[in-house]
C-alpha cells in the first residue's frame, strides 16, 4: 500500500452547475489523493478569473468522489479544519511557482 501523495498539475477545463443551474467553467489547477484522509482532492478555479492579471486567483478545494465505476462521480465540499489546513499546505507547496 502506497503512502505518497501522487499529484496531477496537468490543467484542464471543466464545466459545473452552481447553485443556480448556470454553467461555469473552471480550471483544474490541482489534483491528488491523500492517504491520511483516503480521499481524492481537486483544486479548481473560475476560468473567468484568469482574465484579470490584478486579481489573485481564487482557489476552490473540492472532494473527488467517483461512483460506482470510478470515474469522477461529483465533487463535495471541503468541510474539516483538518483538511483545509492541509489543502492549504498542500496547495502553498505544489502551487508556489516563482515567477520568472
Amino acid at each position: 500500500m502506497s503512502h505518497e501523495m501522487s499529484f496531477n498539475h496537468e490543467e484542464e477545463l471543466l464545466t459545473l452547475f452552481d447553485e443556480e443551474e448556470n454553467e461555469v467553467l473552471y480550471r483544474k489547477m490541482l489534483e491528488f489523493h491523500h492517504p491520511g484522509f483516503n480521499k481524492d482532492y481537486i483544486i479548481l478555479a473560475e476560468e473567468g478569473n484568469f482574465n484579470d492579471d490584478d486579481e489573485e486567483i481564487e482557489l476552490i478545494p473540492m472532494i473527488n468522489v467517483p461512483d460506482e465505476n470510478g470515474d469522477g462521480g461529483k465533487f463535495l465540499p471541503v468541510e474539516t479544519d483538518e483538511e483545509w489546513d492541509m489543502i492549504e499546505e498542500i496547495v502553498n507547496t505544489q502551487m508556489d511557482v516563482p515567477e520568472e
